[in-house]
Parts: structure tokens; C-alpha cells; sequence
């Protein structure tokens, strides 16, 4: 069987990248793609009052060599995506994070074939809520779990810094996989 992290190209990256959803907005069921089986894994179950405000997406063929994992993805659309499948993310910018003290920025997309979304070119043409939403559930998920802050979010940059991220992290799949 074919493991998608694999075979799922980043041809018209960075502008635009595929996407796997691994967490579709409002669950609280935190999947991660298994990469050794090439399927969603369930992780954990978010406790306290918190849901992904947001589609949540692993970016296939990257490498973030700073936290050892392929590169994060946030979609916006009109509603949920189910965990599984294949979506094409506009890049419109990033978010710097640390997790547990390692680099973990999340790359910011709108969902491309999503008319509602057609207008939302950069990080500014989202509503203020919606950012803050992403920052403020970024910082806190983790809490009622840990009772400790490990997650500090950082400033959020615009899609040329996030397109230089991707190509970097598109590279280290390259050599990390190259076998």
C-alpha cells in the first residue's frame, strides 16, 4: 500500500501545497498522520473546553528539520474537511511557534476551490477573530492536559516568508529521503 506522505507531490508549491487534513475545525480529536503506516492515527482527545478552530493539515513531501516532523498546515474553508483527505491550500502566510522548545511554525492557507475564500489573498484579508482564534488556541490546547504553558506563539509573517519555508522544508524532505 501506497503511504501518501510519500506520493503526494508539492508540484505548484509554494504558493499552492496539498494538503493531507489530519483534524478538521471543531473536533477535539487530535489525529496525526502515521507516517511509518501511511494512515491517521488518533494521538490524543483534547480535554478542557477546546476544539481546532481551524483544519488542521500535514504537508506531505516536507521536512522541518527543527522539530524532526513534516511542516504543519492550517486550512480555512467553509466548513470541516474530513480527516483524510487531499486539499489544495493558497498560501497566504505563516506563524511562528515553539513547541516544547523546538521550531514548529504552521504555514496559513485558505482552502483553493473554496469561492467564499476566493478574496482572501494575505493575512490581513482574514477577520481579526479568525487570527486571533489560531493564536489564542495554539497557545492554550495543550493547558488542561499539562497545566503547563509549552506552546509560545510567536508573530505571524506573510506568505513570502512562508513560501521560503516551504521550499526549505521541500529540500530537507529531498535529502532526507533520498534513499
Amino acid at each position: 500500500m501506497a503511504n501518501h506522505f510519500h506520493t503526494i507531490p508539492q508540484d505548484e508549491a509554494p504558493e499552492k501545497i496539498n494538503l493531507l487534513v489530519e483534524i478538521q475545525q471543531g473536533d477535539v480529536n487530535k489525529y496525526e498522520y502515521n507516517h511509518e503506516y501511511g494512515i491517521l492515527e488518533l494521538n490524543r482527545v483534547l480535554s478542557g473546553p477546546t476544539h481546532y478552530p481551524v483544519n488542521y493539515c500535514d504537508v506531505p513531501g516536507t521536512w522541518n528539520d527543527d522539530d524532526n516532523d513534516p511542516l504543519d498546515a492550517v486550512v480555512y474553508g467553509t466548513k470541516n474537511l474530513l480527516p483524510g483527505i487531499l486539499v489544495k491550500g493558497r498560501v497566504i502566510g505563516m506563524m511562528e511557534m515553539l513547541d516544547n522548545n523546538e521550531l514548529d511554525p504552521k504555514i496559513i492557507c485558505v482552502a483553493e476551490f473554496d469561492p467564499r475564500y476566493e478574496h482572501v489573498q494575505t493575512l490581513e484579508d482574514l477577520t481579526p477573530y479568525q487570527v486571533k482564534d489560531l493564536k489564542t488556541f495554539m497557545e492554550i490546547y495543550k493547558y488542561a492536559q499539562t497545566t503547563d504553558s509549552l506552546v509560545e506563539v510567536g508573530e505571524f509573517k506573510g506568505k513570502e516568508e512562508a513560501y521560503e519555508l516551504i521550499k526549505r522544508c521541500v529540500e530537507s524532505y529531498k535529502k532526507k529521503f533520498s534513499d
